[in-house]
């Protein structure tokens, strides 16, 4: 047999080495496959005849991405304004434009052909690789401690022990550690030995600048660069809400589904890594990828009313097994989440009893329970009838509960089975998710057809805000950069309700009323809190303070203004706030110039008010 160096059809399209061995290669056989070798050579290069791909008028695309980022800036600048309570110094916000440059790609670009990993900005070799940038390696690594200390919780990508040793030997892409950092400094700043300025300049580099652009999402730099893009999901969500970062998450759920996140435990259907030359270890990181991008695309699409990108029928990824304290992934069952969410009660108490990991487990089944109840409002807002759908999360609710350890709702930290601090604050906020769900399942409507009914669920409401300010009453402000600050959203509703029932209460000298008023301060506190990190706390502050007034209503009233609830981050809630500053020509280009918030809740309801 003559000598041929051409590789077998197989190795060709995995794109690995092939030994060539005839009549079926190594590889071939230990995979069970066929082994053929085709004789007609492909020449490089695009086929004969086909046209190279149009590029779009460089005009036209600076100027779709100016308008982006011009609607990003109106929303940062609004939360840049400090609140009445605090100075601008307690709260430094971003300068600069944080809008993604790339947000609304399609898919398309994305092809079977993984290119090779590239740095996002390229620049000379006397020059930082993102401007701004200039640390020395102690003050990264000190960076990057604190990262893991204070801000990983809230975002588990990574496992620290596999990352530290990926960064000692200086094989760890940089662009992702400079994320990191960034984003640390950002989020715990300021930072001694790094001007405001450059962090502001460096950050604003990094969110104008999309790192899938590259594509490789086929090799190890595809995992970096998906953890770099869900960190800057996750950060521009929080600091800059509007339509450029909810859209920065949906695109990266979409680039998720396109590579097959969602199918990971099929290996026919998932093509972000090479089964064959992929450990487990490694696929354990990827499943982190997904189900923190799972909880992304909750809040975002929660906060603002709208349908999730990600279905929950439509995955086959197994629930993390390997916790932040494992070198490796334990020998355990692999779990999943049930297609029916009335099947939640089962897979919780099937986590609390396995080795595998739970708090973060428990966060995604309680974040899914919420999701439920979260499409619940949106049909609401649009008259839809819900009446058996909120029968089933009820139930669902109901049962979630049941299964849940004993004291597990309760809000005080067990001394007894010698709970973590850190611990008891992530179960704080899974317990939040269950209270907001049971706080949309009890928001009265309807009330001059069941004004019975009506009234029971009004005082279940009430409970269950006196419920959410107990959560607020244990929480320890050291810990609030650990958990993710979506919790806001819950604050701010419950505040909203409990300023109904105080407005709607008829018995000025009743303790109740002392009691309305002093979880209202909690909450406002709470978000005052939140709010010398992120800016969406601060534009919830906003929208609450400038909308709330003292004036009495009936309860018709208070009908009337339940049945229009919209989320705060609702584009027609958003543009109203932008109104928020007449005085300000920025906040109210292309929107209609309204001097106060009377009708923010309202939508139309003539004489209605917070």
């Amino acid at each position: 047999m003559s000598t041929n160096s051409r590789v077998c059809d197989r190795c060709i399209r995995r794109k690995v080495k092939c030994d060539l061995q005839r009549p079926i290669c190594s590889r071939c056989s230990e995979a069970g496959s066929s082994c053929t070798y085709s004789k007609a050579k492909r020449k490089p290069g695009p086929p004969r005849g086909s046209r190279p791909k149009t590029r779009a008028n460089p005009a036209a695309r600076s100027s779709s991405h100016n308008e982006r980022a011009h609607e990003a800036t109106r929303y940062r600048a609004l939360a840049a304004e400090p609140l009445q309570s605090q100075s601008a110094q307690e709260r430094p916000l971003l300068n600069g434009d944080s809008g993604s440059q790339h947000f609304i790609q399609g898919l398309d670009d994305s092809g079977p052909n993984f290119l090779s990993y590239t740095p996002m900005v390229r620049y000379a070799a006397n020059e930082p690789v993102f401007p701004g940038y200039d640390l020395n390696p102690s003050q990264e690594r000190h960076l990057l401690l604190q990262f893991f200390d204070d801000v990983h919780p809230a975002v588990p990508l990574f496992q620290r022990e596999k990352f530290f040793s990926a960064y000692d030997e200086g094989v760890a892409c940089r662009d992702l550690i400079i994320t990191i950092v960034t984003i640390t400094a950002k989020i715990l700043g300021p930072v001694d030995f790094w001007r405001l300025e450059a962090v502001d300049l460096c950050i604003s580099s990094l969110l104008t600048t999309t790192a899938c652009d590259s594509d490789s999402l086929g090799s190890r730099a595809g995992l970096d660069q998906f953890r770099q893009e869900c960190l800057l999901a996750y950060y521009d969500f929080h600091q800059s809400p509007g339509s450029p970062a909810w859209m920065r998450i949906s695109r990266l759920a979409r680039k998720a589904y396109a590579i097959g996140l969602n199918q990971i435990e099929n290996l026919a259907l998932c093509s972000a890594f090479d089964s064959e030359l992929t450990t487990e270890d490694d696929v354990e990181d990827w499943r982190y990828v997904w189900w923190c991008l799972y909880c992304l695309d909750s809040y975002s699409n929660i906060s603002l009313g709208a349908p999730f990108v990600i279905d929950l029928e439509s995955i086959n990824t197994a629930l993390a097994r390997r916790s932040s304290t494992d070198d490796k992934v334990p020998d355990s069952p692999k779990l999943f989440l049930p297609d029916e969410e009335g099947q939640l009660w089962k897979t919780a108490q099937v986590v609390l009893s396995s080795t595998c990991e739970r708090e973060f487990n428990i966060h995604i089944i309680t974040t899914t329970i919420l999701r439920q109840a979260g499409h619940v409002l949106r049909l609401r807002a649009i008259r839809k009838r819900v009446t058996d759908k909120l029968v089933n999360l009820r139930s669902n609710l109901a049962s979630l509960r049941l299964a849940l350890p004993p004291r597990y709702l309760n809000p005080t930290r067990n001394a007894l089975t010698a709970e973590r601090a850190i611990h008891h604050h992530l179960r704080l906020t899974n317990v939040l998710h269950l209270h907001m769900t049971r706080l949309i399942i009890m928001l009265p409507q309807d009330f001059k057809v069941d004004e019975a009914g009506w009234l029971d669920d009004w005082q279940q409401s009430l409970d269950t805000c006196h419920d959410i300010v107990s959560i607020v009453e244990q929480w320890n402000n050291q810990f609030s950069s650990r958990v993710d600050p979506a919790i806001c959203f819950i604050a701010f509703v419950a505040l909203w309700v409990l300023n109904l029932h105080r407005r709607c209460f008829i018995d000025a000298n009743s303790p109740l009323l002392d009691k309305l008023i002093r979880s209202e301060n909690l909450l406002l506190l709470f978000l005052e809190h939140f709010s010398k990190m992120w800016a969406m706390p601060n534009i919830l502050l906003k929208l609450f303070r400038a909308s709330s007034t003292y004036g009495p209503l009936t309860y018709a009233d208070a009908d009337k203004l339940m049945n229009n609830l919209r989320m705060p981050l609702h584009p027609k809630t958003l543009h109203r706030i932008c109104t928020l500053n007449p005085s300000s020509t920025e906040f109210l280009d292309g929107f209609d110039a309204v001097p106060c918030f009377a009708d923010i809740w309202s939508f139309g309801t003539p004489g209605l008010e917070i």
